[in-house]
């Protein structure tokens, strides 16, 4: 008998040492493989009874009535007040002939009025487009056309107004709606829906209103940067919005939580997932108007914040600012982002003692990301031998030059060794499928690749390139050629240089992010070709010029900090800018012996960038 129970007791002994040493992963990926089948159980269910993401917030509404939403400025909004107010926006908008299947614009800052038009537009079976409210002229006017919409619907801002009046000339047969009261500071243009709101009836729309919707259909779109220059509409389906409100998940979430939300809701971050988590799980959303650094531990400590949603440059921020009295003064048990950084993650979490991370990577367009639910510093997640083979992701070699992936003697794709940086890329099947964008049909072809392992197979380019370490960890390294992230936000190249490039005593510009220590993404960088290529010192004249091209035409953050003069912009055979040296190169005045210029963001000026200069930008003495 003792022999037997020593042998089992060895046997159990030696399997354990076995996954110890050779297979580490193993119990995490059981654990994540469970939470898998879990999710993917309710997600076919939802699918099989056409259960959309509306449904699931009125079933919530239903079950915490009163329960706090929304707390925005220190007035709260009910479920139940968020699904009437809903209601009555549904009921209005079908007055206006607004119908199932019709595409709507929203252009509205982060408020309670951005939930529920979203939410009262899902009732009656119309998307959304969700438009940034940093865009103006060309770029306003190019998400507005593209979207389809047949309205735009605005709340507050005096300035949104002035965006939309400024173009309105050239929105054809767009209607112009607000939710406030008309005033004197609306233009005379918007047509106010105030006292429609307020006699409107609350009561719940019929489900028919909805009836030809399903999973597959589209939810709203969501605009990601272009890469021919403009910003594009991604399609979010009602199937991806579920997923989305599952993300929180992974932390226990329940309804006892408090979420504080700062990021903005026209990206699928804050919509999809902050918005997403309160709608399925009966989470409290503390609504921010914008991140402010020296306000926001005291917000969380104010409306006991157990959960906060991040961006990376958001967390350096706090991490730089000053210590406060709330820093640690809060009941914050897990924060929830991506773009967490090795050398700001053990800072923050030591800083404001938040006892775990969970950063995730994922993009608007792509059907599956990564997470890292074990609090590895610094990686968006591990994928193991099993987890490749089950979710069909691989990361393979690339040529940043050439700006496609490297391919053997065969024509197929290498994969990426150990602590090389490769493109993440995800087989488009039935499982993982890529909707792609509206009227965009060149872009969404332009994000699949073809015969990367085999003749015949299609894989989706997801833009962006990791490694990995021998555990199997994944980090994030770069985003690629047009687009690159700065102040939380990403960044098209083509747009920016395009729009510098208007200017008549410009040829070419060519603008690529480059990495500024202390800082979180690439700063914008611009080097430019002047017409008269004898000239490579810009006049006053022409500088003056280029800062109100960026000013006026740009979003603040898509101005580049940094300007670069030159004879001539190297290009491939294929006239392909070439970056890599020039992003290699940077600002610095020791290496880069043409003129340089940095954009003082306190005096909105482009100012002569030397030795002195650079160095204070690198201690962080002058902030971009």
């Amino acid at each position: 008998m003792y022999m037997i129970l020593a042998t089992i007791a060895g046997a159990i002994g030696g399997l354990y040492l076995l996954v110890k040493l050779k297979l580490p992963w193993l119990p995490s990926d059981i654990r994540f493989l469970k939470f898998l089948i879990g999710f993917g159980k309710e997600i076919e269910t939802c699918k099989k009874k056409n259960i959309l993401p509306i449904d699931i917030f009125e079933k919530t509404a239903d079950k915490f009535t009163t329960k706090p939403m929304i707390i925005y400025k220190d007035v709260s909004y009910s479920f139940m007040e968020v699904d009437k107010m809903a209601n009555k926006l549904a009921n209005v908008a079908c007055g206006l002939g607004i119908k199932q299947g019709d595409t709507v614009a929203i252009l509205m800052y982060n408020e309670p009025a951005f939930v529920w038009a979203w939410f009262g537009f899902e009732k009656i079976g119309v998307e959304v487009a969700f438009v940034n409210f940093h865009q103006r002229k060309k770029t306003l006017l190019h998400s507005l056309t593209i979207s389809g919409a047949k309205a735009i619907f605005m709340n507050s801002g005096i300035d949104l107004y002035q965006a939309i009046d400024d173009i309105a000339n050239d929105l054809q047969d767009i209607a112009l709606y607000t939710l406030e009261a008309q005033n004197s500071s609306i233009p005379s243009r918007f047509k106010s829906l105030s006292d429609d709101l307020k006699t409107a009836v609350d009561q719940r729309i019929p489900r028919d209103k909805r009836s030809s919707v399903n999973s597959k259909c589209t939810n709203c779109l969501i605009f990601t940067s272009g890469t021919t220059g403009l910003p594009k509409p991604a399609i979010v389906t009602h199937a991806k919005c579920m997923i989305g409100s599952f993300i929180y998940n992974y932390c226990h979430v329940t309804p006892d939580d408090v979420l504080y939300e700062c990021l903005p809701l026209y990206h699928s971050a804050a919509s999809l997932l902050g918005i997403g988590t309160s709608r399925k799980n009966g989470v409290t959303v503390v609504l921010s108007e914008k991140f402010s650094a020296s306000k926001f531990f005291e917000e969380c400590h104010r409306n006991n914040v157990t959960m906060i949603h991040y961006v990376g440059e958001m967390c350096r921020y706090l991490v730089n600012s000053p210590k406060g009295d709330y820093d640690t003064n809060h009941r914050i048990r897990v924060a929830l982002g991506n773009g967490l950084r090795k050398d700001v993650w053990t800072l923050f979490q030591k800083k404001f003692k938040i006892e775990r991370i969970l950063e995730f990577y994922g993009a608007t367009e792509m059907p599956a990301g990564l997470i890292n639910i074990e609090n590895a510093v610094g990686a968006v997640g591990r994928i193991s031998p099993l987890f490749k083979r089950l979710l069909r992701i691989h990361f393979v070699k690339f040529d940043t030059d050439m700006d496609q992936p490297v391919r053997d003697e065969n024509g197929q794709c290498i994969p990426a060794a150990p602590y090389e940086p490769g493109l993440l890329i995800l087989t488009l099947s039935e499982k993982t499928p890529f909707e792609g964008y509206k009227n965009r049909e060149d872009a969404t072809k332009r994000k699949l690749i073809h015969d990367v392992f085999k003749k015949g197979d299609v894989y989706i380019n997801s833009g962006d390139l990791f490694y990995h370490d021998e555990y199997y960890y994944y980090y994030f390294y770069d985003r690629l050629g047009d687009t690159y992230r700065w102040k939380g936000e990403n960044v098209s190249t083509t747009q920016v240089a395009n729009i510098i490039t208007e200017l008549p005593f410009i040829v070419d510009t060519c603008v690529y992010g480059v990495l500024v220590p202390g800082s979180e993404g690439r700063a914008g960088m611009a080097t430019i070709n002047l017409l008269d290529s004898e000239k490579e010192h810009p006049t006053e004249d022409m500088i003056s010029k280029i800062e109100q091209q960026c000013i006026n035409e740009l979003e603040s953050y898509a101005i580049p900090r940094f300007l670069r003069f030159t004879h001539m912009i190297d290009i491939t055979s294929t006239f392909k800018q070439i970056k890599a040296t020039l992003k290699k190169e940077g600002f610095d005045p020791t290496v880069v012996k043409e003129p340089l210029y940095y954009f003082n963001t306190k005096n909105q000026k482009y100012c002569i960038l030397d030795k002195e200069i650079a160095m204070a930008i690198e201690e962080r003495e002058i902030k971009l």
